[in-house]
């Protein structure tokens, strides 16, 4: 999957969590404002993932098994940290030339997707 749908998985992916970063950052500094308009924009990224990037990768790389990761309680942390971990999941995938751990790095990749996915919509889309 070293195409399109990878890269733009990953440009994505990697974008809104550094929205989701500035939009905590702002408002742990108190500007309200500021914090609105970073997750504004992690949540138009997100849109973007879920409606239609992650299917793209699932038509590439075959079933999704639904899972997803243990996390305490949907919040923007939980969904930064699972954004990240999709960038970890895709980069084992992109640089291994083993069958063995591509296949778990899909794993991997599915899980934070799924992840991303379920507290994205809990927060953003209840």
């Amino acid at each position: 999957m070293e195409n399109a749908e990878t890269l733009n998985l990953l440009e994505t992916s990697a974008n809104a969590c550094n929205f989701f970063i500035k939009s905590e950052m702002a408002l742990n500094d108190g500007d309200i404002a500021s914090s609105q308009k970073y997750s504004k924009n992690g949540q138009v990224l997100m849109k973007a993932l879920v409606d239609d990037v992650f299917f793209e990768v699932e038509e590439e790389l075959g079933d999704n098994l639904g899972e997803v990761n243990e996390y305490d309680y949907p919040n923007n942390m939980e969904l930064i940290k699972s954004l990240n971990e999709i960038a970890m999941a895709l980069g084992s995938y992109m640089t291994s030339t083993d069958v063995t751990i591509k296949n778990i790095a899909v794993k991997k990749l599915y899980k934070a997707m799924n992840t991303s996915k379920e507290i994205y919509l809990a927060l953003y889309q209840n």
